[in-house]
Order: structure tokens, then C-alpha cells, then sequence
């Protein structure tokens, strides 16, 4: 694959005012440069010489966020282990455990609580 084939998208660094590599992506609209909006929602291609230009707009604004645990965990808490990369969530009687990069659930943990004899749960 030559150079010509490849985009290269450059971000300017704050604090230096040098040019990061972003991005490298295969040029499959044959453009000589591409301008982006300000939120990265559309994007201007176009070629030297060319009397026209061609605007692209996402498909699909998800941001490639997706739910990967549909349970209500209101009130709990998380605690982010870098080193075993995992994540802890509280629950009521438990805690679960999460791998970081897959999100899948690695194991838990039950706590045993108290009899209430009051109308409030533990």
C-alpha cells in the first residue's frame, strides 16, 4: 500500500502546538485532503484541481457506546483495580467483578447480611 492510498489525520496538541498522529485510515474516496466539523460530524474531501468537493455526514451518532449490562445498579458503587484491569460494582447482597476490556463478568462475591426485623432493608 503506497502513501497515496492512506489518510493521515493529525490532531494539534494543546500544550505543544505540534501535530499528533490521530489516525491512519485507507483513502477509499481519493481525496488529496479532508476537513472535519468542529463536533467531527461531517466531513469535507476534496482533490487540487478538482471543480467539486463531496460532504460526508455519520450514519449513526451512537458513538460507539453500547449497553453491555442492562441491570439497574442505582445507589451502588464502582472501584476501577488498574493493575488486574477489572472493575468492582456494589450491589445489595453482592459484588460483582468485571473485566475491564471485555466487560463480561468475571466472578462475585455474596455478602452475607443481617436478619432485619424492621420494615427498612439492610
Amino acid at each position: 500500500m503506497t502513501t497515496d492510498e492512506l489518510i493521515y489525520f493529525y490532531l494539534i496538541n494543546q500544550e505543544t502546538f505540534m501535530p499528533e498522529l490521530e489516525n491512519c485510515m485507507y483513502n477509499y474516496m481519493g481525496c488529496n485532503q479532508m476537513m472535519f466539523g468542529r463536533r467531527v460530524r461531517y466531513g469535507i474531501s476534496y482533490k487540487t484541481n478538482q471543480r467539486s468537493f463531496d460532504i460526508y455526514r455519520r450514519k449513526f451518532m451512537h458513538n460507539l457506546r453500547v449497553c453491555v449490562n442492562a441491570d439497574n445498579f442505582e445507589g451502588s458503587i464502582g472501584l476501577e483495580l488498574d493493575k488486574m484491569k477489572t472493575f468492582l460494582v456494589t450491589r445489595v447482597n453482592q459484588i460483582l467483578m468485571f473485566d475491564s476490556e471485555t466487560f463480561n463478568q468475571c466472578s462475585e462475591i455474596p455478602i452475607k447480611l443481617l436478619d432485619s426485623d424492621t420494615r427498612e432493608p439492610n
